[in-house]
């Protein structure tokens, strides 16, 4: 058996004021080196942004990649410095991220969370190419920026695949850059050197060409069925529903939490209301046989409303209670902020089962003690604020796997894969459907600019829509070979071939 990896970590502080982490483990028998800054946009290739927290889950990754034998030392490539009067990467970059923001270039101001995406692939390119002149960016280092960035997912991959346990800096699991991924680095890349030409700080643009292309393959869209949605609306539903199972002859004080939890209060709601310590409320919860996990969350309404209105996910998560629209006199409807649209403003009308689920939504979140004011969250976590896009496609897959063990029990085949998206493809297939396949009407309730999608869908549900092409490709057959047969019985006086001499 190996000795276990050892490694150390030594803090070291440098004449700005900030900390450098030098890592040291054993690779192969020698004592390597790995030295991580705390200054932000770091150009030695560590990226910057490192503190102790975070230094440490980066040594624990790089032991479990020499456990499983995956990790290459860092090659550190020489820089050229820029000379005073020439413009690096990094400056450049920055100027266009603030410009984007600003609105001057493209066609408008960038929302949040495309600022927030564009910084997150500038994290993968200032470490490469920051300190890098313009004008000495070339195919050659363009292209070994992509190999890095495929080594680097192939090192992840196979230490996954080996055990390892890795972890990013938030402490979440680390993952390797997928292929769709790279490609919108790439794609950034190229956009910002094609606003450097437009300045004339450069003649060409290297990133683009033939040989910086990343295949990604197309993914399977598809779209539930309408008998599939309503087993998955059932099952989010059945989620929530809280049936009290008292055992024999429970207490007063029994009954009473068992109201209470029935109304959606959270255990510490229950212990506070009654004057009873936390642990009280847990033991009489374990006698009833109630899990009541951490509080209500809006599991059925967040199904109701990405397969019922056919918002995105981020529209969801961003969706105030001040956008809801029960009362009015020309039908209830969600009034979204969307900047593809003209006034700023989608309004999308809501069904009369989302209404009701809406409602009840609501009414709970009031019983469980939450704010329902016209700027609180209309999907809220447990601490009534923002719910994230991760936990409401945790709360999809929770309810597709409920709806599964249905369909099985049943005998009938699992759904596709359900996602928030794949969800919104189903309010499309069916609101073209419900509506006589009015694709304007369905695009503008779900703020298509472009008809792409809608037509798509369109096109994947003129395949679903006639499930008899079987039966009617053997009736035309029948029919020819009917038609074939009299009318070789008139030419030949009424006689079939087979009776004739």
């Amino acid at each position: 058996m190996a000795p276990p990896l050892k490694g150390t970590i030594h803090t070291h502080s440098l004449a700005d004021g900030t900390r450098a982490f030098h890592l040291r483990v054993r690779y192969r028998g020698e004592r390597v080196r790995v030295v991580l800054h705390e200054v932000a946009g770091c150009s030695c290739g560590c990226g910057g942004g490192w503190d102790a927290p975070t230094a440490r889950t980066e040594l624990g990754n790089i032991q479990a990649k020499i456990r499983v034998g995956v990790w290459q030392p860092p090659a550190p490539e020489p820089v050229e410095l820029t000379p005073a009067g020439a413009e690096a990467f990094a400056e450049y970059a920055d100027w266009w991220i603030a410009a984007k923001i600003r609105g001057e270039l493209g066609a408008r101001p960038i929302s949040k969370n495309t600022e927030i995406n564009y910084r997150w692939r500038l994290s993968h390119l200032l470490p490469f190419f920051g300190p890098h002149r313009l004008d000495r960016i070339d195919r050659d280092l363009c292209q070994a920026f992509k190999a890095r960035k495929l080594q680097e997912a192939r090192e992840i991959t196979e230490a996954l695949d080996a055990g390892a346990d890795l972890r990013d800096q938030h402490g979440r699991k680390l993952r390797p850059l997928n292929a769709c991924s790279l490609r919108d680095i790439i794609s950034t890349l190229a956009a910002i050197l094609d606003e450097a030409i437009e300045d004339r700080k450069i003649d060409h643009n290297p990133a683009r060409g033939r040989r910086m292309k990343i295949y990604v393959p197309k993914p399977s869209r598809t779209f539930l069925e309408m008998d599939e949605l309503a087993t998955l609306l059932d099952a989010a539903t059945a989620a929530e529903r809280y049936e009290p199972k008292p055992r024999p002859a429970p207490g007063p004080t029994a009954l009473l939490v068992g109201g209470m939890l029935a109304r959606g209060l959270r255990p510490n709601q229950i212990a506070k209301k009654l004057g009873i310590a936390k642990s009280t409320v847990a033991f009489h919860t374990r006698r009833l046989g109630v899990d009541v996990g951490r509080g209500y969350v809006g599991r059925r309404v967040v199904v109701e409303i990405l397969g019922r209105a056919g918002v995105r996910v981020s529209e969801l998560c961003d969706m105030r209670i001040g956008h809801v629209r029960l009362h009015d006199p020309d039908g209830a409807r969600f009034r979204i902020p969307d900047a593809k649209t003209e006034s700023g403003i989608r309004e999308v009308q809501m069904t009369p089962d989302l209404v009701e689920a809406v409602v009840d939504h609501l009414d709970r979140l009031q019983r469980a003690g939450r704010s329902t004011g016209p700027e609180d969250f209309l999907v809220q976590n447990l601490h009534g604020g923002r719910m994230d896009r991760q936990r409401v496609a945790s709360i999809v897959t929770q309810a597709a796997t409920a709806a599964n063990g249905q369909h099985l029990a049943r005998g009938l085949p699992p759904l596709p894969k359900v996602t928030p998206h794949s969800l919104r493809r189903t309010y499309i297939s069916i609101a073209l459907l419900a509506n006589q396949f009015d694709v304007k009407w369905v695009m503008n309730q779900v703020g298509h600019a472009d008809s792409k999608m809608t037509m798509d869908v369109y096109a994947q549900l003129e395949q679903r829509v006639d499930r008899s092409h079987g039966t009617n490709f053997d009736r035309l057959i029948a029919g020819a070979r009917h038609d074939g047969f009299q009318r070789d019985s008139r030419v030949l006086g009424g006689v079939p071939f087979d009776l004739r001499e």
